[in-house]
């Protein structure tokens, strides 16, 4: 027999049918009707949990697990919060959230609301490690949604699935450093794209109530594309397009490559030795092109460097002047926006606009492309 069957509601299902018989025989007393209207709501709730797909969450293995691409290969509708530490959350505190964030007056202890959040249980067939999973059913007007919470990380082997599959360092150390979770998921079936749109803007809504400082990553399970939390999300994810936030990097990617890489050396080479053709073209520029003079730079401190592009202002024999474009990923002296001095020891490489819309230089950036492609 399959298990699905085996899981039927049969007790829920035989107590409402003792009011039931109750009402087409003798009638029933205002206490029968209240006893019937439980019953009801028990099988109710029984009766959904049994149309649950076994195990509820779909966990992402290694073989299928965020990276920064890749086509719709998983039909939950959800989106979950990275987190670095493991969320105390009951049935009061995800209730106060959904209903801050849909704008909902729930009715806790009413069995005929038609709005509720309540906690649930699903099929028991999650593995020994999964860890605690707390379910919350949450029922409004858009539909039958779940949030989850789980203390366990998403993924299995968080450390090794990120430095074998994310190349982006920002990315691949918030995912490499959560320990725990919580999504919001549509528990109705549907393919109607329409009424998945409108679940996914329910869904953001939600879910941008449970944000805080513990979440590191966002991810989306239909997409499998997960991206770097940051404050500035939170609106988006409460807009009429919330899963456009995966379209592009939270920041802008931080790669890394090795130092003895025989393409970037004869990269940086080539910069250098070409150095007095950038000078020469940014003297000669007018004024209205030289902001799209740009130069790239090591940055240091103390053992921590990165290299980030600036946007040039002032050329010196000795160094040159301008405003970093780039947030830094461990630096902390520095941030975007700064008017940096740079002596021509730190510089590696360069672009400047050529004719007809190209550009002349850029001679790192094929490397760090193909290096991304392998």
């Amino acid at each position: 027999m399959p298990q699905r069957f085996q899981k039927f509601p049969y007790l829920s299902a035989a107590i409402l049918l003792v009011p039931v018989a109750m009402l087409v025989g003798t009638g029933l007393t205002v206490w029968g009707v209240a006893a019937l209207s439980l019953a009801l709501v028990w099988f109710a709730i029984e009766f959904v949990r049994w149309l649950m797909p076994p195990g509820g969450q779909q966990r992402v293995t290694d073989h299928s697990a965020p990276d920064d691409g890749g086509e719709k290969v998983n039909n939950l509708i959800s989106l979950v919060f990275f987190l670095d530490e493991p969320r105390d959350a009951d049935e009061m505190g995800i209730r106060d959230c959904v209903s801050s964030a849909l704008g909902i007056r729930f009715q806790p202890g009413n069995p005929e609301a038609e709005s509720f959040v309540i906690p649930f249980s699903p099929p028991e067939n999650r593995r020994a490690d999964d860890g605690e999973i707390r379910h919350f059913m949450v029922k409004v007007p858009a539909g039958l949604f779940a949030v989850l919470v789980s203390d366990q990380p998403y993924i299995g082997n968080p450390k090794r699935f990120a430095h074998a599959t994310i190349r982006d360092k920002r990315l691949r150390n918030a995912v490499e450093k959560h320990v725990a979770w919580i999504s919001v998921d549509l528990m109705d079936d549907t393919t109607d794209r329409e009424r998945i749109g409108e679940a996914y803007r329910v869904i953001g809504r939600i879910l941008s109530a449970m944000g805080g400082p513990d979440c590191l990553a966002i991810y989306c399970p239909e997409l499998q594309r997960c991206n770097e939390f940051d404050p500035g999300l939170l609106e988006r994810l409460c807009g009429s397009d919330p899963v456009s936030l995966f379209n592009e990097p939270t920041f802008e990617p931080v790669i890394e490559i090795s130092d003895n890489n025989p393409k970037m050396a004869a990269a940086v080479k080539e910069a250098i030795s070409r150095w007095p053709e950038f000078v020469s073209a940014y003297i000669e520029a007018a004024s209205a092109e030289k902001e799209r003079f740009i130069v790239k730079a090591e940055f240091r401190e103390g053992r921590k460097s990165e290299y980030m592009w600036v946007t040039v202002q002032g050329i010196s024999p000795t160094e040159v002047t301008g405003i970093l474009m780039n947030d830094p990923h461990e630096l902390l002296d520095v941030h975007r926006g700064a008017t940096v001095s740079i002596t021509m020891d730190r510089i590696n490489d360069w672009i400047y606009p050529g004719p007809d819309s190209s550009h002349i230089g850029g001679f790192t950036l094929d490397v760090l492309a193909d290096s991304s492609e392998e």
